[in-house]
């Protein structure tokens, strides 16, 4: 599989941009366009729809589903609609969700790992057009098939940064997807811990000549992140573990595609030598046009 770039619609854009988003996307040449499920802003699936129908040939990726979330019969209807009505052109990444929303809603299942694995085992066998009978821990259905299912499924992925994750999606996933903060030896540890499947990394995006400008723009993300402290993998691996020091800007730098153009065409290079098949730059929140700008017309032709 070639190396891909996508680009990602943050969630707390207003929803009514996405539609001249996705058509800029495309039209700018990403391969993939990526959207986000965050509680408590935009549904997943109603804007894959939205982005899938304004657009022509555009990849397009919901990252990810909570499954605890979503009846896995429901979502597999639809995923399969647009898989139908737009053949080719998707992929889903079903997760945990982030934990205190989660419990926020009431929607924190016993076991994770057992209303991940059963999710995504139900979704794809429905995907498939197979009858369902599933009595588990957390899924419970009888005899559901689904009368449109796509002729070709969409890739389902699942959305993890911890061992027993990435184990199960190594075993009945189409491959992973990796959050922000996923330095290249974390890409190449994950993938591992996945069989090498395919494997899709969203990544922070801070262009400027001034490098330090760069890193102290995304600061605040970086130090959030830290201070979630929901990706102890990842956060060892970025030599991010000890959220009582403040990071320096080098170390920013280094789990961000963010610095002068050649920092971030450099950045992205080594994303895709560790074994990353779409590197998904994250805009800075703020500035997204002026920083799509510089990325297409700066660091786009580097690499």
């Amino acid at each position: 599989m070639a190396a891909r770039l996508g680009v990602l619609f943050r969630p707390e854009w207003p929803p009514e941009d996405l539609p001249a988003f996705a058509r800029d996307a495309e039209s700018e040449g990403f391969a993939e366009l990526w959207l986000v499920e965050d509680c408590f802003l935009t549904g997943g699936l109603t804007m894959a729809a939205t982005a899938l129908a304004c657009t022509d040939a555009l990849d397009v990726g919901i990252g990810l589903l909570p499954v605890a979330l979503r009846n896995p019969a429901l979502t597999a209807m639809e995923i399969a609609g647009l898989a139908r009505i737009h053949p080719a052109r998707l992929t889903v990444a079903l997760g945990h969700g982030v934990e205190p929303w989660m419990r926020q809603i009431d929607a924190r299942p016993p076991d994770r790992i057992a209303a991940l694995e059963e999710t995504v085992n139900a979704v794809r066998s429905l995907l498939a057009g197979e009858v369902v009978t599933m009595h588990g821990r957390h899924v419970s259905i009888e005899g559901v098939r689904l009368a449109h299912a796509p002729v070709t499924p969409p890739p389902v992925l699942i959305g993890t940064t911890g061992p027993r994750g990435l184990e199960l999606a190594g075993r009945i996933a189409d491959g992973i997807l990796l959050p922000e903060g996923s330095v290249p030896e974390a890409v190449r540890w994950a993938r591992g811990e996945a069989g090498g499947k395919t494997t899709i990394v969203y990544a922070w995006l801070s262009v400027d000549d001034d490098r330090s400008a760069a890193a102290d723009a995304l600061r605040p993300a970086v130090e959030a992140w830290q201070e979630l402290g929901l990706y102890g993998e990842l956060t060892e691996r970025a030599s991010l573990g000890d959220r009582s020091v403040p990071p320096e800007d080098d170390r920013i730098r280094a789990v961000a595609v963010a610095g002068d153009a050649r920092d971030c065409a450099r950045a992205i290079a080594e994303l895709w030598a560790a074994g990353a098949d779409t590197v998904v730059v994250v805009p800075r929140r703020e500035d997204r046009d002026e920083q799509l700008s510089r990325f297409n017309a700066e660091v786009r032709p580097l690499l």
